[in-house]
């Protein structure tokens, strides 16, 4: 039997594995809900899904398709370290609001990147109108020959925005033959549709282009116009699929985000872009296909395919606590593939030289990838959206709680009595507990009374009852997950 350490789980970050074992994203990638294919073929270009549900690994996996089909051309965008503070200087209008704010600077940002991408990739560099373009801009002080890297368009855009390059401006409508535009406003429209055009006399396809946003997440660290240069974003992304439809430009972008971000936008000019052109990665109604998902990285190893999808008890054992042992493991996740690929890596640093793993070796583990991995991520998913004095408190906090289950009172008195400076705003602890609720870190135990009159009370957890909302007046109860790491105890 082969021993933990030779199996290849990946890494946590799809990046990464695409960088380094590329191939995992052949066979050993599971397409759930064909949603890889269908951002490549269909109409949808929002893929949405919490964070770690797979949503980079879709997009690895469509970069990977790029380098084995000859009509696929997949280029990613990651915006990680992107200048949000520095683009929110570049709105149209400070008295315009939501997705036309700053819908023509994400409309220049993204026609700049496709033309960067098709004149140092795709290699055209003979076309009269492209250069053209490409001349103009540069004389604009945007770098495009040998330059993919955005930052710098960023910087630019904002001096044009604040008058610092009107010399320049000038030059660059001079040889377009156009008088110079009274307006930032007007020099973007002018700009977009001379870049628009130049694309579309010049690209013609013989490949499909992708261009795949991801790394949106950064922006939660954006305190002003937050939400305004998001859907902005989106209405552009939107705005320039359609337009290269219609024109039969064969050019798409793509945009992953995560679930809890897209919410906080309630722009009621959305809602149609949302509802025509979104897909949701949920595992909660597919816990099937998380067992797919390892049984592939087993085949991966070398596992034979008919004897992959029983593995698992091959290395664990067959119950646990009177379960299936896949199904008390999965207790200690939020249904993401992550989550369970992580808790294999844990067995494997723990347990390198084991082929198979004991009871108590199942618990230890779980109990380090509680600490190592499942705390952390809970940190993280709520940075941005609370203080992060909350969040440095918040493991303390379950800690003192002394238990599972706890009150919206207890989880308040409890910041109160650690904090060091007197939190001042109730309403962001009451945020903080909203959001672990909202993404599965902590449940709810709700009374019923049955038509006979006895009580029943149910575990209500949001990761895997989508539809649930939270109650402040009921009783709170910590993830197993939680619970194994800071050893809380059971009620």
């Amino acid at each position: 039997m082969k021993k933990l350490k030779d199996f290849q789980f990946g890494y946590a970050d799809a990046e990464k594995e695409f960088t380094r074992i590329p191939e995992i994203f052949d066979e050993s990638f599971y397409d759930y809900r064909q949603i890889a294919q269908k951002l490549i073929e269909k109409d949808s270009f929002l893929l949405v899904g919490r964070k770690g549900v797979g949503k980079s690994a879709v997009n690895a996996r469509i970069r990977y398709l790029s380098t084995t089909k000859n009509n696929l051309n997949a280029f990613p965008l990651q915006l990680n370290d992107f200048e949000y503070t520095t683009f929110g200087k570049t709105s149209v209008d400070r008295n315009v609001i939501g997705t036309q704010k700053y819908k023509d600077s994400w409309d220049f940002f993204m026609l700049v990147t496709i033309i960067k991408f098709l004149y140092n990739n795709v290699k055209i560099t003979e076309s009269v109108e492209l250069n053209k373009i490409i001349e103009v801009l540069e004389q604009l002080g945007f770098k495009i020959k040998n330059n993919l890297k955005y930052k710098q368009t960023v910087t630019r855009l904002s001096k044009i925005k604040v008058g610092a390059a009107s010399a320049a401006i000038e030059l660059a409508f001079e040889n377009l033959k156009t008088e110079k535009p009274d307006t930032f406003q007007e020099i973007m429209s002018l700009l977009n549709e001379e870049m628009y055009d130049a694309i579309e006399t010049t690209y013609t396809p013989t490949k499909e282009i992708i261009i795949m946003i991801d790394g949106v997440d950064d922006i939660l660290r954006l305190r002003k116009n937050q939400l305004d240069i998001l859907s902005s974003l989106i209405r552009s992304v939107d705005y320039l699929n359609d337009k290269f439809f219609k024109d039969g430009i064969k050019i798409k972008i793509t945009v992953c985000i995560r679930e809890d971000i897209l919410i906080k936008i309630t722009d009621p000019d959305l809602n149609k872009i949302k509802r025509d052109g979104s897909l949701t990665i949920d595992w909660s109604q597919d816990t099937d296909g998380l067992k797919k998902v390892v049984a592939l990285r087993f085949k991966f190893s070398g596992i034979n395919s008919e004897d992959s999808e029983s593995y698992w008890y091959e290395i664990f054992p067959k119950e646990m606590q009177n379960k299936d042992s896949w199904e008390h493991v999965l207790e200690y996740t939020l249904y993401k593939p992550r989550d369970v690929l992580q808790f294999l890596k844990s067995c494997q640093e723990l347990y390198p030289e084991n082929a198979k793993l004991s009871f108590k070796q199942v618990s230890d583990a779980l109990k380090a990838y509680s600490k190592d991995y499942f705390i952390e991520e809970m940190k993280n998913e709520v940075t941005g959206f609370v203080s992060e004095q909350l969040i440095i408190l918040l493991p303390v906090i379950f800690q003192r709680l002394g238990s599972n289950q706890f009150s919206y009172s207890e989880f308040r008195r409890n910041f109160d009595e650690q904090s060091t400076t007197k939190i001042k705003n109730s309403e962001e602890v009451k945020l903080l507990l909203a959001l672990l609720f909202e993404s599965g870190y902590v449940g709810q135990l709700i009374k019923n009374k049955s038509k006979y009159g006895r009580e029943t009370t149910s575990v209500i957890f949001k990761y895997r009852n989508p539809g649930s909302q939270v109650d402040f007046n009921q009783t709170f109860i910590i993830h197993k997950g939680i619970q194994k790491g800071l050893g809380i105890k059971l009620n």
